[in-house]
């Protein structure tokens, strides 16, 4: 091999190992503006639901809210980057997950979305049942 592609395979790598840091940087700088926007702190009143619009568990948990007259903001973890972004930041595994105030709830786990919700103040009713 001679000089001259010995120094354009060295370029070749120099530029490679840029694009490569630039690439973790950017994904650094991505998760860590994820949790920033999405990652409740101690101090967080604001009940979000991130779901989707097939999921029956997340249609329940938007109902009980709803009756319960308890505001909430929704992000749609396949159709929305701010969806997508959250459910990255919250480590999520699958949907339904609810943040209510500094808590995550994930899954559907109405106790426990309950006693948060009563931690911030609401006053809930269980979901109604199914008679069969």
């Amino acid at each position: 091999m001679d000089a001259s592609t010995k120094r354009v395979l060295a370029e070749r790598g120099r530029w490679l190992l840029y694009v490569l840091m630039a690439l973790t940087v950017l994904l650094f700088g991505l998760d860590r503006a994820a949790a920033y926007l999405h990652v409740p702190g101690p101090g967080s009143r604001e009940v979000v639901l991130y779901a989707t619009d097939w999921c029956p568990y997340c249609r329940a948990i938007r109902v009980h809210l709803r009756i319960n007259e308890v505001p909430f903001r929704e992000h749609d973890v396949e159709k929305s980057i701010a969806g997508m972004m959250g459910f990255w930041a919250l480590r999520g595994r699958g949907v339904p997950i609810t943040v209510a105030g500094p808590e995550v709830i994930y899954g559907f786990r109405l106790d426990q979305l309950d006693s948060a919700l009563e931690r911030l103040g609401y006053s809930v009713s269980p979901l109604p049942q199914d008679e069969g």
